[in-house]
């Protein structure tokens, strides 16, 4: 999973994460959004999540491209719908962001699971990938999914611990297909 480099430390205060909400991407968010991504791209980390260029020249567009793929509209017979949320602070700034396909199918079972996430620079170590995980896995219990796959480079300790206290299992680890990187498959029952 890439862009899951957010740090949870076990210090985290509830006040940190008071206030804090999921919510879709809409067009009330550009700015919010954006600045979120400028910080990514200012701290030399690429942003290949969503497509960025069509944001930044119409926002709208994106939110209508994000709306259609959550909803499996125009979609390549390959990729799977999936959600895209951001965690919203109580000023209303993005903090991160979330993606949620409640169903697989190759290649996503095995390279991109149900869910991936990412936390903007500034605001890693703070629990905020925690809580935007807990949220989602909220929303696939409300589903009735029995469980979740996420799965995590291993080089990135920092998922590792927010996956585990999720409740978050080892499945196996393996070489990735393609770019031999070491991944491990998790599993979240709910």
């Amino acid at each position: 999973m890439r862009g899951d480099d957010a740090q949870d430390s076990a210090g985290d205060s509830a006040d940190t994460l008071a206030g804090t909400a999921l919510s879709e991407i809409t067009s009330e968010l550009a700015a919010a959004y954006l600045d979120m991504v400028n910080e990514f791209e200012a701290a030399g980390e690429d942003y290949g999540w969503n497509d960025v260029d069509l944001a930044r020249h119409d926002f709208t567009a994106f939110v209508d491209d994000l709306r259609n793929e959550s909803l499996d509209i125009g979609l390549p017979p390959d990729i799977v719908p999936q959600t895209t949320y951001v965690l919203l602070d109580r000023e209303g700034r993005a903090l991160g962001e979330i993606r949620f396909r409640p169903h697989l199918t190759p290649p996503f079972e095995q390279h991109n699971g149900h869910i991936g996430y990412n936390v903007r620079p500034s605001q890693r170590g703070n629990g905020y990938a925690t809580r935007m995980l807990a949220l989602v896995l909220e929303k696939a219990r409300a589903l009735g999914l029995e469980r979740v796959m996420l799965p995590v480079r291993d080089e990135n300790l920092a998922s590792l611990r927010v996956i585990v206290k999720n409740g978050g299992v080892m499945e196996r680890t393996g070489a990735e297909l393609g770019s031999g990187e070491i991944v491990s498959i998790y599993w979240i029952a709910l």
